[in-house]
């Protein structure tokens, strides 16, 4: 699962039925989720690996990290608030280009999808 958040973007992986890895690509983002989960101890990947830090998390311990990406959720805007952030501005473009390839991808395919309706 890709998590573009307010402290950071995380790709979070199950690696066995107890073992989740929280992967970041750079490591003062699993840093912040750190702290604010309370948890966890972001560590250097093996070589080769796609991200190069991660937190080693059980799987009891999952809705700990989750739970402090929600309480991070205080705004109107994504973007915008990624935008005010002098520590994850940087991403900004990274993010607005996911959007862009995501509103494409809506686009090319708005025939074909269906949609509930109330």
């Amino acid at each position: 699962m890709w998590l573009c958040t307010r402290h950071g973007f995380f790709s979070i992986v199950r690696k066995d039925a107890d073992t989740f890895h929280i992967r970041a690509r750079c490591r003062e983002d699993l840093i912040q989720l750190a702290q604010a989960a309370g948890i966890g101890t972001p560590v250097a990947s093996y070589a080769g690996s796609d991200y190069p830090w991660r937190i080693l998390c059980r799987a009891t311990d999952l809705p700990q990290f989750m739970s402090a990406l929600t309480a991070s959720i205080d705004y109107g805007n994504f973007k915008s608030a990624i935008a005010a952030s002098s520590t994850h501005r940087p991403k900004l473009s990274a993010y607005h280009d996911v959007h862009h390839r995501m509103v494409e991808w809506q686009q090319e395919h708005a025939g074909a999808l269906e949609y509930d309706t109330p």
